[in-house]
């Protein structure tokens, strides 16, 4: 059998949503492969910076470079000619341009053709050019995170959509973090009853909305936390949004603290204009936190019947909703056992055994 090889570029990069799903089903891959599920010798390579991951049956190897461009130099020079005599699995979006070797390609969603504004225009140039060379080439398999991605990939890309698989996330990482709750006394968040937004600072994630929506609720006895970082090399700038009362803003936190907030939250406010997936919904179902989200296509996916749902474009509704799930606790446990349920329903080992058959058919 002819090897597989792993791009690790996103082990060198700060962890979102892109990343999570990378690194989550690379360990579900790993344990699939301690399994005896594949006779493939599967190998991640490495850029010099980045952290090896704790792995079992997946060798290591990392590949030198030392010309220009950085990570992005690595990922297009010297990683093809790394894996040319295999096949190579993509997890985090990018992928060389230009190799000659087989290549599964995981693209999240189509937003930089759906929403080019939202993103700065040197980055949504180069991937849209990118999606596009990689489309081109019938050797190449495209997957992507959900059904409505998945159409509206093939839209962009004008491929048929049967050409692209898909290879959901899930939220069940979280069960091996133990919950650091000292972030709650650190922010005061013991002693107020609060409501979690997680997510970069993308515009399309819409929390400017979301702010406004906080201002027109009009609790003072309530806290509203966002929590994710702001990339400017990848989303377009703007100027901040001034935080409403109450309105706090911690930035990036770790897993510890991140489960923390969820298993403590009154519920999580997910009111997205626009996702591939939304690993963050199903990571609060997982740790038993209500959702309030929005009606966009793959969030619907995702949530099935367990979230509220309210229109992202109107702040009015998305505080009507979050009035409502704060003020009904018997809504919120309706919604906590929804989402249980509904979280079983996705699984990393599924998602690997689904990717090793994929990968299985390229070689």
């Amino acid at each position: 059998m002819s090897p597989v090889f792993v791009n690790g570029k996103f082990c060198a990069q700060r962890m979102t949503g892109v990343q999570r799903y990378a690194s989550s089903l690379l360990s579900a891959l790993d344990a699939r492969l301690a399994a005896g599920a594949s006779a493939s010798d599967w190998t991640l390579l490495l850029p010099r910076q980045a952290q090896a991951p704790d792995l079992r049956s997946i060798a290591v190897r990392r590949v030198p470079w030392h010309g220009p461009g950085g990570l992005h130099g690595w990922e297009q020079w010297a990683l093809p000619r790394a894996a040319r005599e295999g096949t190579l699995v993509n997890l985090a979006g990018s992928a060389p341009a230009w190799s000659r070797a087989r290549q599964v390609c995981v693209m999240h969603d189509a937003a930089l053709f759906d929403h080019p504004q939202a993103y700065a225009t040197v980055f949504g140039n180069w991937y849209r050019w990118l999606f596009r060379r990689l489309a081109r080439h019938s050797a190449t398999a495209l997957v992507t995170v959900s059904a409505f991605s998945r159409q509206r990939l093939a839209a962009a890309l004008g491929v048929p959509h049967e050409r692209i698989s898909v290879v959901t996330g899930a939220g069940e990482h979280l069960e091996r973090v133990q919950p650091d709750t000292s972030v709650l006394a650190a922010h005061t968040l013991d002693r107020h009853p609060f409501v979690l937004a997680v997510g970069s600072r993308n515009p399309t994630k819409n929390l400017a909305r979301l702010v406004e929506a906080w201002h027109l609720l009009g609790r003072d006895d309530l806290r509203l936390v966002l929590v994710g970082g702001v990339n400017p090399r990848v989303f377009e700038r703007r100027h901040d949004d001034p935080l409403a009362p109450g309105v706090m803003d911690l930035g990036t936190v770790d897993d510890a603290a991140l489960k923390a907030l969820y298993q403590n939250a009154l519920a999580l406010a997910f009111p997205s204009l626009y996702e591939g997936f939304g690993l963050p919904l199903l990571e609060a179902m997982h740790c038993g936190c209500p959702v309030v989200a929005s009606t966009a296509p793959a969030v619907r996916e995702v949530c099935g019947d367990a979230a509220l749902y309210c229109d992202p474009l109107a702040p009015q509704d998305i505080a009507k909703a979050l009035r409502e799930l704060v003020d009904d606790l018997a809504l919120r446990a309706r919604l906590r056992e929804r989402g249980r349920i509904r979280a079983q329903q996705f699984g990393w080992g599924a998602s690997a055994q689904s990717l090793l058959q994929l990968v299985g058919t390229t070689r």
